[in-house]
């Protein structure tokens, strides 16, 4: 993250500030990474709360690629990712990893992308969403 927050002091704004500005963020994102608070009501339509972020981390099919807020929602609901907490969130991704190895775990998708790419010869996969891909294999089925 300190390449979003190093611009700041390049700007002039003083080393304490961008600081004092990095530990409030972080605060407020452990806030809203919990369970134990449920909805609040008209916030819910303004800023990102434990229960906007607990969609973001969801694998239930209508919540997947929803809620990227870290401070305000307004930007999903620009762009149309917003999704309100409906039913409960069942947490992880989608194909399960059958390992705990920190490296498989942190760097699986990777390896799924650049074996795609590499496969299809197609430099896509690094940036369009996993239905992409299976619909693009769906395509060249068919034709």
């Amino acid at each position: 993250m300190w390449l979003f927050w190093l611009p700041m002091a390049w700007l002039g704004y003083s080393p304490d500030l961008v600081i004092l500005v990095v530990g409030l963020n972080l605060a407020y994102q452990f806030f809203v990474h919990t369970e134990a608070i449920g909805r609040l009501g008209w916030l819910e339509q303004v800023f990102n709360t434990p229960s906007n972020h607990r969609v973001h981390h969801a694998r239930n099919p209508q919540y997947i690629d929803r809620n990227y807020a870290g401070v305000l929602v307004i930007w999903d609901r620009l762009f149309g990712s917003y999704v309100p907490e409906d039913e409960a969130p069942r947490y992880g991704i989608v194909r399960q990893i059958q390992s705990h190895n920190p490296l498989r775990l942190t760097f699986h998708e990777w390896g799924d992308m650049f074996r795609d790419a590499w496969r299809t010869r197609d430099h896509r996969h690094f940036w369009k969403p996993p239905e992409w891909a299976e619909s693009q294999a769906k395509q060249q089925r068919m034709t």
